[in-house]
């Protein structure tokens, strides 16, 4: 009999609502709360918070009312890890701690028991952050999201680093975009309004399907489209595809057990019939089920770049995809 993780939504869904000003944060945790699409909630910190990751006693105060009086449960906030902010050098080390510890101490404050890392943190940032964690009793998830997958060689290296450190604060929050079986149609269809040739869609998903990095991959559709007339620049808009779009296997998402801490549970539509078209629910969910996942996971809708901002209730749609991730668990724990 498998535990029942806790469901909920990222604010990141609502990115169309939030950058046309709609709601105040406080007005989209009402919305969120109303459209019974938490309980669980997830804040982007950089995108939710005005000045992140300093807070003003009255905003930490004015958070824990509003999720309070709604029924929402704090479950991650996602921190950024910009070692590129500069422009003449990458952070050091020293650098990155200190960018990332405030924001550590802000998800304290407002309550949240994880905090979203990137695969930014290399080892030495790592090691340092741990105490910062256990200080503010949070624990570090690093994301896992396309092109990377749950063995790929990046993220084995992370799981070496995990090994050594030893501590039980670091772990791994999955993300769907990584074990999809098809590119996204709404991706696919803003390429055509780029200029590629529709009868190259089959053949882009052949080439992104097959093995090979994605360097490797987006190559050779490149070659293929100037074989066919299809200037380097137009066909080179297919690149997203090969980074944004990953299909590792969703069967290896256990392999990280204990270790995750939460889930994004990434889609870009739901079709007649109530599926993503282009990410196996069943398969990417239920083996971190059976392996006995019980926390926390955010719907992230990520289709808001190539869908206007009033065309579409997505709230309507996270609570399709609820259902969706509900008959997930109910079939396995049958």
């Amino acid at each position: 009999m498998t535990s029942t993780p806790l469901l909920g939504t990222t604010l990141y869904s609502f990115t169309n609502e939030w950058v046309s000003a709609r709601y105040t944060l406080t007005e989209l945790l009402e919305h969120v709360a109303a459209a019974g699409i938490g309980p669980g909630v997830e804040l982007v910190g950089f995108q939710s918070i005005r000045n992140f990751p300093r807070l003003e006693t009255a905003f930490i105060d004015e958070f824990h009312e509003t999720v309070d009086r709604l029924g929402l449960v704090p479950t991650s906030l996602a921190a950024n890890i910009d070692i590129a902010i500069r422009r003449d050098r990458d952070l050091t080390t020293e650098e990155r701690v200190d960018y990332t510890a405030p924001q550590i101490e802000a998800a304290r404050l407002l309550g949240f028991p994880v905090v979203r890392i990137q695969i930014g943190a290399d080892p030495a940032t790592l090691e340092r952050l741990v105490p910062y964690a256990e200080k503010a009793g949070v624990r570090l998830g690093m994301e896992i999201h396309a092109p990377e997958g749950p063995l790929t060689p990046k993220v084995e290296a992370v799981s070496r680093v995990y090994d050594r450190i030893d501590s039980d604060l670091l772990g791994f929050i999955p993300d769907f975009s990584s074990t999809m079986h098809r590119i996204s149609a709404g991706l696919a269809q803003t390429y055509l309004e780029s200029g590629l040739p529709a009868d190259l869609l089959p053949e882009l998903q052949r080439i992104w399907a097959a093995d090979g990095g994605q360097g490797e991959r987006l190559g050779q559709f490149i070659a293929l489209a100037e074989s066919r007339g299809v200037p380097a620049a137009t066909a080179s808009v297919v690149a997203s595809a090969f980074t944004m779009n990953g299909h590792e296997r969703p069967e290896d998402w256990a392999e990280l057990m204990p270790r995750i801490f939460h889930v994004h549970a990434k889609f870009y539509d739901i079709d007649e019939n109530g599926e993503e078209p282009s990410i196996d629910y069943f398969r990417n969910l239920g083996p971190i089920l059976e392996a006995g996942f019980a926390g926390s996971i955010s719907s992230e809708w990520e289709a808001h770049s190539w869908t206007p901002n009033d065309e579409l209730d997505t709230a309507a749609l996270i609570r399709r995809q609820h259902d969706l991730m509900r008959r997930v668990i109910a079939k396995v724990s049958r």
